[in-house]
């Protein structure tokens, strides 16, 4: 074989070289009202499909011919191993289905960039439960700071990223920002209140509580900080601490 058809060959065996895919997808805050198009093609497009058990099931989608993966609380980050796994040997890519928006959470980052390292990244966005409380509320988030604390290697809240959290709502705060925080299973709304009005937030400030937003359980409620310090509320809320000319 001349060079010319040796090189031809070689080149056009190199570019038919599979390189997997996973589409980080968000889905939106809850059911397919905020789910994008975007999100939806991800899926139909994907052969491999990895989420939650309830994301699957609150959008209904219809995955016959696909193969997915559940994930769940203890399971979460295997699923994901087994998934790359599989996409590897299938030459299929991966569409991971996100509650939210995947870029309001830092901690998947890091576990996506390992897991997937020799993937094509790519970030589908979604409407969150922060830009819905905005709206809601009125606020535009260019006049606002968004809080999401983030968990430490096992799973629990990192005390350092705590600290610098709440330091960063503080000096926001004063300088006129609005705040925007979502709850946390070991940093609830009940906790983040009562330290800002331990730091010298008036008692009476008016907040904004998001209970299941975007879906149809979805509740709104005004009450006090101080209100808000002694209650309790849904595991998924998020809260709006507002400046008074608002």
């Amino acid at each position: 074989m001349k060079w010319n058809g040796w090189f031809k060959a070689m080149t056009g065996a190199i570019s038919r070289i599979y390189y997997p895919k996973v589409f980080i997808t968000g889905v939106g805050a809850g059911g397919r009202a905020f789910l994008t198009p975007v999100a939806e093609a991800a899926v139909r497009r994907c052969g491999i499909i990895t989420a939650w058990a309830e994301v699957i099931k609150s959008l209904g989608f219809s995955l016959e011919g696909k193969l997915v993966l559940e994930q769940n609380c203890t399971n979460y980050q295997e699923v994901l191993v087994k998934a790359a796994k599989l996409a590897r040997t299938k030459g299929e890519d991966i569409a991971l289905l996100v509650k939210d928006d995947p870029l309001v959470y830092s901690a998947g980052l890091d576990s996506y960039k390992e897991v997937f390292k020799d993937f094509r990244i790519e970030f589908i966005p979604a409407v969150s439960s922060l830009q819905l409380l905005a709206a809601a509320t009125r606020v535009s988030l260019e006049d606002c700071l968004l809080v999401v604390y983030k968990p430490d290697a096992a799973g629990n809240i990192d005390q350092s990223d705590l600290v610098v959290k709440r330091e960063r709502m503080l000096k926001a705060y004063k300088a006129g920002y609005n705040l925007i925080i979502l709850n946390d299973l070991e940093q609830t709304l009940a906790q983040t209140a009562g330290f800002l009005i331990e730091r010298g937030i008036p008692a009476d400030t008016k907040i904004i509580v998001g209970e299941q937003m975007g879906t149809e359980s979805q509740k709104i409620t005004g009450k006090s900080i101080s209100e808000v310090s002694r209650g309790t509320s849904h595991w998924m809320s998020c809260m709006a601490v507002k400046q008074p000319e608002y």
